[in-house]
C-alpha cells in the first residue's frame, strides 16, 4: 500500500526522502516544492480523482515538524449522505414556517380581525389574504437573504473543488422561534484543503447574505413610510427588537432619501432585513465551526481555538448583565453559548496550513470582523413595560345590603404610569336593578403640584368633570383621586347574589375593571 502511494506521489513530481507508519496514517517526508499551495492542491485533486489506492480511498494533509515537511496520507472519512430530496423537503417546510411567522407579523401590522379569534395563530394558516401577505412581505425576502448566504458558501466550496451539498434549511414553528427558521447550512463532505479555501468558504456566505439584506431593509423602510401605520398609543407591555450599529446607520441613510413623516410601525419587510443582519452576526462569531470560526482559523491558525471560550464567556456575561448603554440582558445568549460548547469549541485544521494567506484575504477577514461588530445586536429581543397604567384600590368589594340602608366604600384611582402629560380617564359605573349606585369624588391629589383639591377648591374642576351622567378625571403620572361609592337598595330586592362593575377607560382605550358583589339575605 505504502509503495503504491509513494509511487503515485513521486509521479506528480514530489521527492520522497523517507517514510514511516504511525499506526493511523502514512507519513512521507518530502522536499518542499516551489509554489507549495499550488502543488499541494494539484496533489489533493489527483488523490480525489483517483480510484482507491490499495484497499481504501485516501486523502493527503501537509504538516511541518521542525525543518521537515511531512505529507500525511489518511483514510478518507466516510459520509453517509444519500442522494434524496431532503433538501427540497426542508426548503418547502421552511417556506411554510417562515410564511406562517410572516402572516403573524402581517396580521399584527394591519391589526387583522383574525387576531380577535380563538386559536388565531392556527386560524391564520387558513386565512388566505393574510397568509399570502406573510409570504410576500416576510418569507420571500428572508428566504432570499438566507438562500443567498448559503449559496455564497456553496459557490466558493465548488470553486475550491470541494464536494458540498445544496443548503439544508431548518424550519421552526413560529410559536417556538418567532422568525420561523433557525437558518440553514451546507454540508462539505471532505476536509477543507487550505487556509484560502477555509476563509473563502467562511466569509462568502455572510457577505453575500448581507448584500441582499441591505436592499431588503431599505425597501422595508420605504414601505414603512408609504403605508404609514401609526404606532398605537399603548400596546401594553411589548416585546421589542433591538438594533445594531449597521441597522441604525442604514436607517439614517434612508432618512436622507425619504425622511419619515411620523412614528410608524415597522413594515414586516424591515423585520426580514433585521433578521438577515441578526443571522449574519450570529454566523460571524469566531467560535467552533461557525462561519466566524472558519475565518478565525484561516487567519490565526491553532491560536483561534481559544476564541471559542472567549465568545462563550462574553455570551454568558451578556445573559446576566447585557452591555451597559446598549440594552438589557438577553437570556437567549446562554442557549447559544451552550450550542457552541456542545457542538465543539475547536476547529479542525485544513489539510494544508503552511502556505501564505495573502494580503487580500487578510483584508476580507478584517472586513468580516467589522461586519460582526456593526451587525451584532446585544439585546435582540427585550420587553418594555407600558408607560400607561391605572390602578383601582378599593376598601371593600363584598356587601350585604339592607333595604333603605346605604353601604359605602372608598376607592382610589391612581395613574401609576410613567407617560408625560395628562391621562383623561372615563369612569363608568354599571347598572343594577333596584339599587342606586352613587359615585362621588372626594378630592384629587396632583403629584406635580404636591397638593390636593376637593370640591370647594377652584382648581377642582380642572381635574374632575361630573355632570351627573358622565364622570371623567384628568390625572398626571402618580396623581390619584379618592372617591366614595354609595350602594342603596330601593324597592323590593329578591334574595340572591348580584354583581356590577366599575370600569376605567384611559386615553389609550385600555379598560380597567373592578367587580363588586352584593349578597341579599332572605327577610324574616
Amino acid at each position: 500500500m505504502s509503495k503504491t502511494i509513494q509511487k503515485f506521489i513521486e509521479g506528480l513530481g514530489w521527492r520522497v526522502d523517507n517514510y514511516s507508519w504511525d499506526g493511523n496514517a502514512h507519513l512521507f517526508y518530502v522536499d518542499e516544492p516551489e509554489n507549495l499551495d499550488e502543488r499541494f492542491e494539484e496533489l489533493r485533486l489527483a488523490f480525489k480523482a483517483t480510484s482507491k489506492l490499495g484497499n481504501e480511498r485516501t486523502f493527503p494533509m501537509l504538516r511541518r515538524a521542525g525543518d521537515e515537511l511531512i505529507l500525511v496520507v489518511l483514510p478518507q472519512p466516510t459520509f453517509d449522505y444519500t442522494q434524496n430530496r431532503t433538501n427540497l423537503y426542508l426548503l418547502i417546510a421552511t417556506i411554510f414556517t417562515t410564511t406562517w411567522a410572516g402572516s403573524m407579523w402581517w396580521a399584527s401590522y394591519v391589526n387583522s380581525n383574525v387576531l380577535e379569534m380563538s386559536w388565531w395563530w392556527l386560524r391564520i394558516i387558513i386565512t388566505p389574504d393574510v397568509f399570502f401577505m406573510g409570504f410576500l412581505t416576510f418569507s420571500l425576502p428572508l428566504m432570499a437573504i438566507l438562500g443567498t448566504h448559503e449559496m455564497g458558501h456553496y459557490y466558493y466550496a465548488k470553486k475550491h473543488n470541494l464536494d458540498a451539498s445544496l443548503p439544508f434549511f431548518l424550519p421552526m414553528p413560529p410559536m417556538i422561534f418567532p422568525f420561523g427558521t433557525m437558518g440553514a447550512f451546507i454540508s462539505i463532505r471532505e476536509p477543507i484543503p487550505n487556509r484560502k479555501a477555509l476563509l473563502d468558504v467562511g466569509a462568502s456566505g455572510p457577505i453575500a447574505g448581507l448584500l441582499v439584506a441591505i436592499p431588503v431593509t431599505l425597501l422595508g423602510f420605504w414601505l414603512t413610510e408609504r403605508n404609514a401605520v401609526p404606532v398605537p398609543i399603548d400596546s401594553g407591555d411589548s416585546l421589542y427588537l433591538g438594533s445594531s450599529i449597521f441597522f441604525e446607520a442604514l436607517y439614517s441613510l434612508s432618512e436622507l432619501f425619504y425622511p419619515s413623516s411620523g412614528d410608524y410601525l415597522s413594515h414586516p419587510v424591515v423585520l426580514a432585513g433585521w433578521t438577515g443582519f441578526f443571522v449574519t452576526a450570529l454566523n460571524l462569531m469566531p467560535a467552533g465551526q461557525l462561519d466566524g470560526g472558519h475565518i478565525a482559523r484561516a487567519l490565526l491558525g491553532p491560536k483561534s481555538n481559544g476564541l471559542s471560550y472567549t465568545v462563550i464567556f462574553l455570551l454568558i456575561l451578556m445573559t446576566f448583565y447585557g452591555i451597559p448603554g446598549f440594552g438589557p440582558p438577553y437570556t437567549g445568549w446562554a442557549i447559544y453559548a451552550m450550542l457552541i460548547f456542545f457542538l465543539g469549541t475547536s476547529h479542525p485544521p485544513p489539510s494544508e496550513e503552511l502556505s501564505d494567506l495573502g494580503k487580500s484575504r487578510f483584508a476580507i477577514g478584517a472586513l468580516t470582523g467589522l461586519i460582526l461588530l456593526t451587525t451584532f445586536t446585544p439585546s435582540p429581543i427585550f420587553e418594555v413595560d407600558s408607560p400607561f397604567s391605572l390602578d383601582i384600590d378599593v376598601d371593600e368589594t363584598v356587601f350585604s345590603p339592607v333595604f333603605n340602608e346605604s353601604n359605602q366604600t372608598s376607592l382610589r384611582i391612581l395613574n401609576n404610569g410613567q407617560s408625560e402629560g395628562w391621562d383623561n380617564i372615563t369612569v363608568n359605573v354599571g347598572n343594577l336593578d333596584n339599587f342606586t349606585l352613587d359615585l362621588r369624588v372626594d378630592y384629587v391629589n396632583i403629584s406635580e403640584l404636591d397638593n390636593q383639591f376637593d370640591s370647594t377648591s377652584p382648581e377642582f374642576l380642572e381635574y374632575v368633570n361630573d355632570d351627573g351622567t358622565n364622570l371623567t378625571l384628568n390625572l398626571t403620572s402618580n396623581s390619584y383621586a379618592n372617591l366614595t361609592l354609595t350602594i342603596t337598595p330601593v324597592g323590593q330586592v329578591e334574595a340572591g347574589k348580584y354583581t356590577f362593575n366599575i370600569e376605567l377607560l384611559s386615553r389609550t382605550e385600555r379598560v380597567y375593571t373592578t367587580t363588586f358583589a352584593l349578597t341579599v339575605e332572605e327577610q324574616n
